[in-house]
């Protein structure tokens, strides 16, 4: 399997982003289904291996994440990647979870996911599986015929995962724009919130994963 995919596949049962980072749960399952076993490697060893709390300060802090991708490159290299293999190593992180100039999708999965509930409407457009969002795309909410929000993210089976560039509307009367990591739906860590106007840009602390 693409090693994109099959990390985004780790996200598709109950804490799968988590279980993602304890090796006795999901190292073989990478070795074992990834197309390209050298880049399962390298991808495990920025996961299990020294730069891990690296990788999970840039998840709770994802709108600082090229502070923290200088360090855990640096900390690759010293185990004896090349720059090359280091810098590849952290976009496969990058592209499973849509970060910016990141976000490839696959035209011939591409799809438009309209649900309705009483006077709200959302509307997806992006990959599709099955039926539900799986991959990246963008989703956009209505209130009433009015927009009110969007979030461009990544979708498993449904679910969000990963980096959300989100807008929405407080109050009806200004937009504030939000950017973070999404797992399971919920925004954890830090969430940067730049509000319209001259208002200046604020961090909203959220709970952290229970990850050791």
């Amino acid at each position: 399997m693409n090693i994109i995919w099959l990390i985004r596949e780790f996200c598709s049962v109950e804490g799968g982003f988590e279980n993602m980072f304890d090796k006795e749960k999901t190292y073989q399952i990478l070795i074992d289904k990834a197309d390209d076993k050298k880049e399962a490697e390298q991808f495990a060893t920025l996961i299990y291996g020294m730069a891990r709390g690296t990788l999970l300060d840039l998840i709770h802090d994802v709108y600082n994440y090229e502070e923290y991708a200088v360090d855990i490159r640096r900390i690759l290299e010293n185990g004896g990647m090349s720059s090359a293999e280091a810098k590849r190593t952290l976009e496969i992180f990058y592209e499973a979870f849509g970060f910016p100039g990141y976000r490839r999708s696959d035209p011939s999965k591409m799809g438009v996911i309209v649900t309705e509930d009483g006077n709200f409407m959302t509307e997806y457009k992006g990959e599709v599986r099955d039926g539900k969002e799986h991959g990246v795309g963008v989703r956009t909410c209505y209130y009433e015929g009015k927009w009110c929000n969007y979030d461009e993210c990544v979708w498993v089976d449904g679910v969000m995962y990963g980096y959300d560039n989100a807008k929405e509307m407080e109050f009806g009367m200004f937009e504030d724009k939000k950017i973070g990591f999404v797992v399971n739906d919920y925004l954890i860590g830090n969430t940067r919130i730049i509000p319209a106007g001259d208002n200046e840009p604020f961090d909203d602390t959220g709970k952290r994963l229970n990850i050791k």
